[in-house]
C-alpha cells in the first residue's frame, strides 16, 4: 500500500480543504447556537416581566395630553391638600373637576368653554349638601341646599350677589 508522493500531497490537499469546510461550519454553528441561546433568553425575560401585573402605582400627579400637547385631564394633590380630578376640551380649557378639599367636602363643579364655573354640587364641612348655579360673570344666581336639618332652601340672587328670593 505504498503511495506515491503526489498522491500524498494531492490527499493531504484535499484533507486540509476539508478540515477549512469543517472549521467554517463550525464557526458558522457556534454563531447560530450563540443566537439562538441569546434570543431564548430574550423571550425568557420578557415573558416573566409580560406577565407581573404591577401592584401600585404612586406619583403626586398624573397628567393625560392629547396628541397635540395640550393637557386633556390631571389627578392630584394641590398645595392645600386637596385631592382633585379635572378634565379639560380639545383646547385645553379645565370644563370638569371633582375634589375633595382638605377638610373633606367633595365637590363637583362644571365650567363653560371660557372656564368660568357656571355649576356646582358640593358638600359642605359639616355635610351640608348645596348645588349653585353661576351666571356668565362668575357670580351666584340661584342655590339649592339644605342649611338645617331637614329644612330645604332655594335662592335667587340678584348680580351683585344679594338675595332677590329665597325660603325659608
Amino acid at each position: 500500500m505504498e503511495q506515491s508522493s503526489a498522491e500524498l500531497i494531492e490527499r493531504l490537499n484535499f484533507l486540509e480543504h476539508r478540515q477549512a469546510e469543517l472549521r467554517r461550519t463550525n464557526r458558522r454553528l457556534g454563531s447560530l447556537a450563540g443566537a439562538l441561546l441569546l434570543l431564548s433568553g430574550a423571550l425568557l425575560v420578557m415573558a416573566q416581566t409580560g406577565t407581573r401585573q404591577p401592584q401600585s402605582l404612586e406619583a403626586e400627579q398624573f397628567v393625560l395630553r392629547g396628541s397635540d400637547g395640550k393637557v386633556r385631564g390631571t389627578v392630584g394633590i394641590t398645595p392645600d391638600g386637596a385631592v382633585g380630578f379635572s378634565l379639560a376640551d380639545v383646547k385645553g380649557q379645565t370644563r370638569i373637576t371633582l375634589d375633595v378639599e382638605s377638610h373633606g367636602s367633595p365637590g363637583l363643579d362644571f365650567y363653560d368653554s371660557q372656564g368660568r364655573l357656571r355649576a356646582t354640587l358640593a358638600l359642605g364641612p359639616t355635610g351640608t349638601p348645596g348645588f349653585g348655579l353661576y351666571d356668565v360673570s362668575g357670580k351666584l344666581r340661584t342655590s339649592l341646599d339644605v342649611p338645617a336639618p331637614n329644612t330645604p332652601g332655594l335662592a335667587f340672587y340678584h348680580e351683585d350677589g344679594k338675595p332677590a328670593w329665597g325660603v325659608p
